[in-house]
């Protein structure tokens, strides 16, 4: 198997069995790879982007393979099937599953898997350290057992929501959008919230039971540091690891004395940093870097809510500030 190979950027397309698995362990972890079945050739097809700090995958091998991960080293991975089928073994637990289904698995398990001919994956490898941390920030505590899921397919109504995130994912890469740090942030923490409240896991439990209310006085502090900070690339979980509360404790006290969550209220504090900014530089500013850099990554979305928040779309806003200084160039 030689030959027959064509790299752009972080694309492949190779025959060489060696190349592909080469390939496909910087992105994941070593691994061993076995063509099952008389016919030894295979067409490995993979694609990587990245559009935020956890890289998406798409592989094929073009012929039923059996590989041997390993432990699964600092990696969590879910890995969505397009097409075909395939059978895994993680630790103690067995799963199958096939065409229109996500399967999560996690880190530190010996991972066995065979998928037929035709499977073809689109994958998320997720931030080990970042999700764990967040689900000590959600469950108030460090962990005291390392985080697992459970090894099956995601709900119908949950992979309906997954696949439109991944699907929004990789059209803003295939589009060219740079997302600004603070958007990278804010996806990455919204997409390991959606795990740890919708896939079942060894902390679930924690994560979902009601929290103690705190006090008005907290809240009060969560906003002054969302309002100092909301120019960085901050997220609503280091707003309540400042405070030294559960996720779960600052989103029940925004609940109950604001009525409204930390994300709206961080939300609504950067949309009047992209105001200020287009009213101040005027012709100066391009309406989609800036709502890229203070944290928006849905440009539709982004008009929508500031059109609810001010009254007028970002580039009426841009037309005024610009006004505004050609009047001050004048005088």
């Amino acid at each position: 198997m030689t030959g027959n190979c064509w790299n752009k950027g972080s694309d492949m397309r190779t025959r060489n069995l060696d190349e592909a698995i080469d390939a496909v362990t910087k992105v994941y972890c070593p691994h061993k790879v076995r063509v099952d079945g008389p016919d030894r050739d295979v067409d490995v097809v993979l694609e990587i982007a990245q559009p935020t700090s956890q890289p998406l995958v798409e592989l094929s091998y073009g012929a039923p393979v059996e590989i041997d991960a390993g432990n699964f080293p600092q990696l969590f991975l879910m890995m969505h099937c397009a097409d075909g089928r395939a059978f895994t073994v993680q630790g103690a637990q067995r799963a199958e599953w096939h065409c229109g289904q996500t399967l999560p698995f996690s880190a530190g398990l010996e991972t066995r898997l065979r998928l037929d001919k035709a499977f073809v994956q689109k994958a998320i490898r997720l931030n080990a350290h970042g999700l764990e941390t967040l689900c000590a920030r959600w469950v108030g505590d460090p962990l005291r057992h390392p985080l697992r899921f459970a090894l099956q397919p995601f709900s119908e109504d949950f992979e309906r929501t997954w696949r439109r995130t991944l699907s929004y994912l990789w059209s803003a890469e295939d589009g060219g959008l740079v997302l600004g740090a603070a958007a990278r942030a804010a996806f990455d923490e919204y997409l390991l919230t959606l795990l740890l409240q919708r896939h079942p896991h060894n902390y679930s439990g924690k994560v979902n039971e009601a929290p103690p209310t705190p006090v008005p006085g907290l809240v009060r502090r969560a906003e002054r540091f969302i309002i100092d900070h909301a120019a960085t690339p901050i997220t609503v979980s280091d707003v309540a690891a400042d405070l030294g509360i559960s996720l779960r404790s600052l989103q029940a006290g925004f609940r109950q004395w604001r009525a409204t969550t930390p994300n709206l209220f961080l939300r609504q504090v950067r949309l009047q940093l992209v105001r200020d900014e287009l009213l101040r530089s005027g012709t100066r500013a391009d309406v989609t870097t800036t709502a890229l850099r203070y944290g928006f990554s849905h440009l539709g979305r982004f008009s929508a809510y500031y059109l609810a928040a001010f009254g007028e779309v970002p580039s009426e806003t841009r037309r005024r500030g610009r006004a505004t200084s050609a009047v001050r160039r004048r005088n």
